[in-house]
């Protein structure tokens, strides 16, 4: 999976530029409901980010509803309703 471009001008946080791209993809139906989301390994790879940058997009998708971490299984794409009714944006 090829390295997405982040923007270190953009005056945006590394990590909320990566949770905004994965909320997109969410949203999009690229990650699809119930399933697993993408791991912290595999943002640290595709965006060349650090674990705990990857972690903390994760924790950001996860307080808006976008994620829920599920004991024993990990973190999971949440259906639809409990999204915020608009996209984040920064």
């Amino acid at each position: 999976m090829p390295i997405d471009d982040l923007d270190d001008l953009s005056g945006i946080a590394r990590y909320l530029q990566i949770a905004i791209i994965v909320e997109r993809e969410i949203r999009s139906g690229q990650w699809e409901s119930g399933k697993r989301a993408p791991s912290r390994n595999e943002l640290m790879q595709r965006f060349g980010v650090a674990g705990e940058t990857a972690r903390r997009a994760q924790a950001r998708l996860a307080d808006l509803g976008y994620l829920v971490n599920v004991p024993g299984v990990g973190l999971l794409v949440t259906p639809p309703e409990r999204w915020p009714a608009e996209p984040e944006d920064a």
